[in-house]
């Protein structure tokens, strides 16, 4: 309550969490790359929802 900015983190690989995040109105301001060898999902799975902390 009363805060101007709120700036939370989520992978798009975490299709509902970051679908729900863009529904709430939330906008990118920072755009990053994770890659992982060999290409497997991990824990970016389209049903997990975890709030990233990209600092």
């Amino acid at each position: 309550m009363g805060m101007s900015k709120l700036i939370a983190g989520v992978n798009t690989g975490r299709q509902q969490a970051y679908l729900q995040m863009l529904n709430l109105g939330f906008k990118i301001d920072r755009l990053g790359i994770a890659m992982h060898n060999p290409n497997e999902p991990g824990y970016n799975c389209p049903d997990i929802y975890v709030i990233d902390d990209f600092r």
